[in-house]
């Protein structure tokens, strides 16, 4: 199965709704749909973002194959030459202080897939990601499109409720619904913008309820915790997913960062540490 895309991170967003799809149809389970399409996410951004420039004249092209026990994705761009295959592997697990923000992606796909290929076929960069999985489906070939509209199947609701947290009123809690990826990262960014932008100290991402999250989100993560430390705060993390949990631990974006089980965890910390400030020295 090819399909054709437009170089805008819309379109990325649609590539993947497309992989979960045909992935499905091959009986694959969440877990690996999800590994297999955070690869796809990280590799059709770099092509669009930093090879095609985000220029939806220009168009990119992914296939979808069963080979066995194997999914294949090739992507083909127009794009300059680009072989990630030598971009050092294990990128430096940023420091505490330093809140190096980025060069994870490139990580994340080592990590979901089994084999990269790159060659330069003509004008086109071919890069082949191949995954192998112990359990699959009978071989099924799809008999339809997929489903590929101008909506993905999963947007990012975005819910900001200040002075959320019983034990810090200077506090707000951010819950995110859905997929937070190349295409809806920058909405994240623009609504918590004026939120960092008061004197709120710490702020809560609440995950309970996000499925997906690819490197353009944690970027979001980590400068939002950056600007929060200037000024003595914290960003912390609550309810995270299986998945969620593991991406962050891969590439460990970010260092030193606050993970709870739930608010009343959360709560119970940061009275303590309030504590702490208010104590003599």
């Amino acid at each position: 199965m090819t399909l054709e895309f437009q170089a805008t991170p819309d379109e990325v967003m649609r590539a993947v709704d497309a992989l979960r799809e045909f992935a499905g149809e091959q009986g694959l389970s969440d877990e690996a749909i999800f590994g297999l399409t955070l690869a796809l996410e990280e590799s059709g951004s770099n092509v669009v973002n930093h090879g095609l420039k985000r220029d939806a004249e220009k168009r990119f092209k992914i296939t979808f194959q069963r080979q066995g026990s194997k999914i294949t994705v090739e992507l083909r761009d127009p794009g300059p030459p680009f072989n990630p295959l030598e971009v050092p592997a294990d990128v430096p697990e940023a420091d505490e202080d330093a809140d190096a923000v980025g060069g994870w992606g490139i990580d994340l796909i080592r990590r979901y897939t089994d084999q990269l290929l790159y060659r330069r076929d003509r004008a086109e960069n071919v890069l082949l990601l191949v995954k192998s999985f112990a359990e699959i489906g009978p071989h099924q070939v799809s008999k339809h499109e997929p489903n590929i509209n101008s909506n993905t199947d999963m947007p990012l609701d975005i819910q900001i409720l200040k002075g959320a947290t019983t034990a810090n009123a200077s506090s707000a809690t951010v819950k995110l619904t859905g997929s937070l990826d190349t295409s809806t990262a920058p909405e994240l960014e623009k609504q918590l913008a004026p939120v960092v932008a008061t004197q709120i100290k710490d702020i809560t991402f609440d995950l309970a309820d996000l499925k997906f999250v690819s490197s353009a989100g944690l970027r979001v993560f980590a400068n939002t915790r950056k600007q929060l430390k200037e000024r003595g705060g914290q960003a912390s993390f609550v309810h995270l997913q299986p998945q969620i949990k593991e991406v962050f631990e891969i590439i460990k974006s970010l260092p030193g960062v606050a993970v709870f089980k739930d608010i009343a965890e959360l709560d119970r910390y940061l009275a303590a540490r309030q504590k702490s400030y208010e104590s003599p020295a």
